[in-house]
């Protein structure tokens, strides 16, 4: 039996376009999958800040009446250090 060389053609174009589909697929399915476990990873850090937070102003108005915990509280990264561009005064 003779094949039409246009259906052969045909042929190779459907399994090519059938396996590209394939493997399209099975990049979204994983790309989606790490973008919802990068959500999750989001969230959860989102929620820990939200948490956070409070801590951190209760902290800078404990350091109000007790200045002790400044350097604590500047090392932690919650209250910036006082530095400025002015040259230092060395007194005599």
């Amino acid at each position: 039996m003779n094949r039409d060389p246009v259906t052969t053609i045909l042929a190779a174009a459907l399994l090519i376009s059938v396996t590209l589909t394939a493997g399209l697929c099975y990049a979204y399915l994983h790309v989606s999958a790490n973008n919802q476990e990068a959500q999750r990873i989001v969230a959860k850090m989102n929620a820990q800040r939200a948490m956070m937070q409070p801590l951190a102003v209760e902290c800078l108005e404990f350091s109000r009446n007790h200045p002790s915990i400044i350097p604590t509280l500047q090392t932690l990264g919650v209250r910036p250090r006082g530095e400025t561009n002015l040259p230092s005064i060395v007194q005599p």
